[in-house]
Parts: C-alpha cells; sequence; structure tokens
C-alpha cells in the first residue's frame, strides 16, 4: 500500500487510475478462473424463466418440501427411486408455474380465500388429492374419511420437529396453486365457442361421402438410380421445408456393459455361512427374531396352505410338525433353511364387525380409548345393539354400515386385528389395539378351516463380493482405457464379440435407457460441453453392471443440419423430381371422357374408392391419402382431374356417386366440439405460456 501511495503522489491522478484498471483486471481475472464470488451465481443456476435466475438452492428447497409431504402422506420414512424422480419433476413443474402463472393470476385476480381453502380440505367439498392421502383412508373400508384429517390437524403441533407442519403448508400451497389453475383454465374455457357454422362444418365433413374411381402410378414405378440430384437442390429444398426439421436437444450413444455375476467363491462362501449357523437355528426358541437379526429376507409372518408353499418342500413340511427344520436347500440363487415355527386350523376368511374408538381431542389417549371400549363391550354383553352403538360411537366410515367389514383373508388387516379375529371363535367379542386406535370386534362367522403352517426361512443370497466387482471392474477399465476413441471401441467389440447396445434420441431430461438401472450419469456425460461426438466414456456402474460408452451423435436444440438429414432430404427431392415426370406422363390422361378411357390411355388399371370421408385416413389398396381424399370431396361429379401428386404416387379420379350427409345432428356436434375443445385447455394453456416464457432448463448439471 506504501509503495502504491508513492506513485500516486509522484504520478498524479491518471496513472492511480491506470494501476487501478490494472489491479482489477487482475482480480476480476482470478475470479473467472476460480469461479470466484463474484461470477458464481450461474454455477448454480438450474434454469431461465422469463428471464429470472432459478438457483439451485431454490429447486431444491421445493424437491425437499415434496419429498417430506410425500413421506407424511404415505406414512414412510423412505421413498424408492421412481417416486425421487417423479417428485423432482413435481417441483420442476411449480416452480415453471410459479414464474410463469402468478403474473397471469395477478392481472386477473384470481386467488384462494381462506375459507375456501377450509372447504377443500376439510369441508364439504374434499380436493381429490385429500382423499387420495392414504393416511387419511380408513384402513378397514379403504375409503376417504374426514376425520383422520381433522384428526391429523389437531395434533400436528405434536411432533417437535416441525416437519409436520411445514410438510401441510407445503401441500395446501400445492392445492392453492392447483386452485388457481383450475380457474384460469375455467375462464378460458368459458371464452370458448363453437358457431353454429363450425358444427354444422364438421357434421358435413364427417357425414358427406363419395365414391370414386381412380389410376395412379406408384413413385417405385420410377427407380431412384435414374433420377440425379444436386447439392443445389438438396439445399433449396431444405430451406423451403426447415420447419419439418425442428429438433430439440438429443443424442445417440452406444456402449457395452460388463455384467457383475456371483463367483464361483461366492457361492462357496454363501454355502459356508448357511451351514455355519444352522445349528443355532435349530436351537433357536424365537426363529422369527433370529430370521429378522441374522437373515437377508426378513421373517413373513404369514401362514400358509398345503399347496401355496414352493413345490420342492410343500409336501415335505406339511407332513411334519412344529419345529421341523429342513436344508440348507438352494432356490432361486439364495441359499435357505426353512423351520415350521407354528401349526394351526385357521379359515381362509373372517366375517366380523368392528366398533373403532380413535384418540382425538375429546379422548386424549389410548388408555381413554380403551375405557370406552371397555363400557361398550359390557353394553354388548347385556344386550345393546352392537350395530346402534356402531353407528353412535365408531369413528370410521364403518360407523355408517354398523361396523361391518364383511368377510376377509388373514392378511387383510393389521396384524393385531388378524390375530384377534382369526384366533378367536364364532360369536366372540373381542378388544384390538392397532396404530388406528382400540378396536372392540365382534366375530360373526369364520370360513371353512385347514391345516396351515407358519415357515421361518433363513436365508443366504449369493451375490456378487467386493472382490468380485473389482475384477469386473478392472476389465471394463481397462476396455475403456485402451479403446478410447471410436474406431478403436467399434473394432474392440467386434474382436471380444461384445453385444453393442444402443440408446437413441436420448433427451436431456429421459431417465431410462433399456437395461440400465438409473442411467442418468451417463445422459449427463453424453450432454456434458465437453462430450464430444467419438468419444468414450468413463466407466460407469450401474446396479450390477459396469458401462462403457460411445457418443455417435449430438444434436442440438434448433434445426436439423443438412448433413444430418440429407438421405431424407434427397429421399423427397426425388419423390418430387418423380412426381413432376409422372404428372407429365398422365397429363394426356386427364384429358379424356371417362375414367377407364384415362385408364386405357395410361395403360393403368382403374381402381375403386367408396364411401370416402373427409375424416377418411387412407385409400383401400394404396395407403394414407389426405390429399388426393380432399381432391375427390372437391371435385364435380362425372369430371376426370387433373393429376394429382400424393404422398405414394400420382393419382387421377373421377367421382361416380356424391352421397349426402342426411339429417345432422348439428347440436349433438356442437356439444362434441365444445367439450373436445375445452378439453385440451388444461394441457395447451400452460405450455404456450410455458413456451412464451422461453424456460431455459439447465438441470441435468445437476441431476
Amino acid at each position: 500500500m506504501a509503495t502504491l501511495q508513492t506513485i500516486r503522489n509522484r504520478a498524479g491522478l491518471l496513472i492511480a487510475v491506470v494501476i487501478g484498471i490494472a489491479l482489477l483486471g487482475f482480480i476480476l481475472d482470478d475470479l473467472l478462473r476460480s469461479g470466484g464470488v463474484l461470477f458464481s451465481d450461474s454455477q448454480y443456476e438450474i434454469a431461465k424463466i422469463n428471464g429470472n435466475s432459478i438457483e439451485l438452492q431454490e429447486y431444491q428447497r421445493k424437491v425437499d418440501e415434496l419429498t417430506e409431504n410425500t413421506k407424511r402422506n404415505q406414512g414412510t420414512e423412505a421413498i424408492d427411486e421412481q417416486t425421487s424422480e417423479m417428485i423432482k419433476d413435481q417441483a420442476w413443474e411449480s416452480i415453471i408455474k410459479n414464474y410463469v402463472m402468478e403474473k397471469e393470476y395477478d392481472e386477473l385476480g384470481i386467488g384462494v380465500c381462506s375459507d375456501e381453502l377450509f372447504d377443500i380440505v376439510q369441508g364439504n367439498n374434499i380436493h381429490p388429492q385429500v382423499q387420495q392421502i392414504p393416511i387419511f383412508q380408513n384402513k378397514a373400508t379403504g375409503q376417504f374419511d374426514r376425520n383422520l384429517v381433522i384428526q391429523f390437524l389437531k395434533n400436528i403441533d405434536k411432533d417437535e420437529t416441525g416437519v409436520a407442519r411445514s410438510s401441510w403448508l407445503a401441500f395446501e400451497e400445492a392445492l392453492t396453486q392447483d386452485q388457481k389453475t383450475a380457474k384460469y383454465n375455467n375462464l378460458i374455457k368459458k371464452g370458448l365457442y363453437i358457431t353454429n357454422y363450425q358444427a354444422k362444418q364438421e357434421a358435413l365433413e364427417k357425414n358427406e361421402k363419395v365414391n370414386f374411381k381412380f389410376i395412379y402410378e406408384n413413385f417405385k414405378s420410377i427407380s431412384d438410380s435414374t433420377i440425379t440430384v444436386s447439392d443445389a437442390e438438396v439445399k433449396k429444398y431444405y430451406d423451403e421445408h426447415i420447419y419439418k426439421y425442428e429438433q430439440d436437444a438429443s443424442r445417440d450413444v452406444e456402449y457395452v456393459t460388463f455384467d457383475i455375476v456371483a463367483s464361483k467363491e461366492d457361492f462357496t462362501d454363501a454355502e459356508k455361512w448357511i451351514n455355519s449357523i444352522k445349528e443355532d437355528f435349530v436351537s433357536t426358541e424365537d426363529a422369527p427374531q433370529f430370521v429378522n437379526a441374522n437373515s437377508d429376507n426378513p421373517f413373513v409372518n404369514k401362514f400358509y396352505k398345503q399347496g401355496e408353499l414352493p413345490a420342492n418342500i410343500d409336501s415335505l413340511m406339511f407332513a411334519q410338525e412344529k419345529g421341523f427344520v429342513y436344508g440348507p436347500y438352494f432356490e432361486n440363487n439364495i441359499y435357505k433353511i426353512a423351520k415350521i415355527v407354528r401349526v394351526e386350523n385357521l379359515p381362509d376368511t373372517v366375517k366380523a364387525s368392528h366398533i373403532l374408538i380413535q384418540p382425538n381431542e375429546k379422548v386424549p389417549d389410548l388408555a381413554r380409548a380403551r375405557a370406552i371400549v371397555d363400557s361398550l363391550k359390557a353394553l354388548v354383553e347385556a344386550g345393546a345393539s352392537f350395530e346402534e352403538l356402531a353407528f353412535k360411537h365408531g369413528t370410521d366410515g364403518t360407523k355408517e354400515k354398523g361396523g361391518d367389514l364383511g368377510w376377509f383373508k388373514y392378511d387383510a388387516m393389521v396384524s393385531p386385528f388378524n390375530d384377534t379375529c382369526f384366533f378367536g371363535k364364532k360369536g366372540d367379542l373381542k378388544i384390538a389395539v392397532t396404530q388406528f386406535g382400540v378396536h372392540l370386534i365382534k366375530i360373526y362367522d369364520k370360513g371353512l378351516e385347514s391345516k396351515q403352517i407358519q415357515i421361518a426361512s433363513l436365508e443366504r443370497e449369493v451375490t456378487p463380493s467386493q472382490k468380485t466387482f473389482d475384477i469386473f471392474y478392472s476389465q471394463a477399465s481397462e476396455f475403456a482405457g485402451v479403446n478410447n476413441t471410436k474406431d478403436k471401441f467399434e473394432l474392440a467389440v467386434k474382436d471380444k464379440g461384445l453385444l453393442k447396445k444402443l440408446g437413441s434420441y436420448l433427451k436431456e431430461d429421459t431417465k431410462t435407457i433399456s437395461g440400465l438401472e438409473s442411467p442418468r450419469e451417463l445422459i449427463r456425460w453424453a450432454f456434458n460441453d465437453e462430450s464430444k461426438k467419438g468419444d468414450v466414456s468413463k466407466v460407469f456402474e450401474f446396479g450390477n453392471r459396469y458401462v462403457v460408452a460411445l457418443l455417435t451423435e449430438v444434436r442440438e436444440k434448433g434445426f436439423a443440419s443438412i448433413e444430418s438429414v440429407k438421405d431424407e432430404l434427397e429421399t423427397n427431392v426425388k419423390k418430387d423430381k418423380k412426381a413432376e415426370q409422372l404428372i407429365t406422363k398422365l397429363s394426356p390422361a386427364s384429358s379424356a371422357s371417362s375414367i377407364d378411357d384415362a385408364a386405357s390411355k395410361a395403360g393403368l388399371q382403374v381402381q375403386v374408392a367408396d364411401n370416402i370421408s373427409f375424416s377418411s385416413f387412407s385409400l383401400p389398396g394404396v395407403g394414407v391419402e389426405p390429399d388426393v381424399i380432399v381432391n375427390a370431396l372437391e371435385l364435380e361429379k362425372g369430371k376426370v382431374s387433373k393429376p394429382i401428386k400424393g404422398a405414394n404416387g400420382v393419382f387421377v379420379l373421377s367421382v361416380t356417386d356424391k352421397l349426402p350427409a342426411g339429417e345432422l345432428n348439428e347440436a349433438s356436434e356442437k356439444d362434441r366440439l365444445t367439450q373436445t375443445t375445452q378439453s385440451k385447455v388444461d394441457y395447451q394453456a400452460f405450455e404456450a405460456l410455458k413456451k412464451a416464457a422461453n424456460v431455459v432448463d439447465k438441470r441435468i448439471k445437476f441431476y
């Protein structure tokens, strides 16, 4: 600083300014090279919407909100990958809608008041999304139960973490947005109108028909080899039809897989483990707990009838008693030991009713609920009507039916409820406590009883060890390192006899490639700015597969290059040239007095098309020909047309009969057209606004 001050003093203001600019240059250069704070925002930009920059943090917050809400609604602590991907898409759409639609809502005065929100959550017009939440559905009936919503909201602040409240507020916000969208779309729908003229024309086009005869010469009658096409002609066709070649960004890849399979040593290790633990399994008095603590798969709390176990052990197990152990045996790549833990005579089904008392504002805990159920039990035992008590005191959807659950199988209810019903006797009045509350259960009837057994299965799956993974990784890594160009990759695939697989027209948001588990990392590589056509990837790990890919095609958003569609362009130019030749050839036929005379002049066979309307898709024996059909409908009866270029060749027509539409139901057609038009609004209105917002999606950088 002292040196700089000296320079300033001696050289004056001009030199100071120069030095200041130089220092700023050094600072800017350092920031740009290091991704420093000054220009780091774009590094985390995940989208641009209407010119607004959307940061990764905002998107991730929305993903987290929806994830927690989904967990809460499903009553689970974890979600699968498919659900996770769905949540990411929902978060993306939510952010786009927020930036695109809020301006529209504000200008139109569209909103949702607190009374309306109350009504769709717990009032008389429950929103379908609320009704579909599992925790608000009665487990006994499977039906939505408004009382469960009220109970949830009353207890929401008992969650000291605050997750329940924040998740619910996020859900209410989503409901609010859904209501706004519905109102906006309804405004548009109300503004759409089908005129009587439109309805009449549509009815006529559907019902007016023609019969006609035609001759045609297929484009294939002229060999491609006889047609020459210049680069200038290709370019001219491309420029005139460029709208046909608009494309989204996409990539093509070829890839080989190194499937990781268990080695002989892995099989030996699994077999040794199952044999080493067998003695402990035989001697344990709590086989289910032993299985849960040691097996690769948990204990299944289920009773089996004869014929329901795998064929290789079914007869054997049903011939034995409790405590019998069989195995180890090998099945479906798993070493197993099976032990009979219970033998019972159980019915196939049970018919029962219940009265459920759930803790709520008036019933603060399970102890109070149990006391109420005890009182109800005493009343029933004294002669009171179970059905009337259920209707009066029940707290779930079955109360309207006197608590009737009908007939149900063993695994239809939660475990404590099941056991109470299936191990009870006909006519019993029992009490069961479940996660839903306290139940008073009346067993009305039981199905046919049979011997059923419960099995504890100790299992060790044969899976590749880390050593096996390392061996296959070495193979894949060597392949990727040695064959790091397109030519080397393709030659190695051929020489080694590897199966080359394809991933075509992959988009930035593609989430699946056939045969690969969660291949997003490969797709991100293909779209990386540094990846070029002909590049060979690093080794990717997808499930039990290592993958090495070759980037074979890169298409950027915009219009396809002439080179990439040159074959198609040449084909179309040749078709146009063939059409010119065939039109010249058939022109004399169009001056004939009849289609038969025209056929004779052209040396072609007359063909017939009957009952052709505007909505017809094709001509019999020819294929899709919309231009020919339109010309036929417009052609004067008996007149021979001029040559018409179609999709498959050149045609000459003559209408033999025009079939009037008859009586038209214009009102019905108007209703149909109105419904069809309005049904498109929910999707197309938002898509139009989204397109106008110039949404730039950069998620591929992060996900």
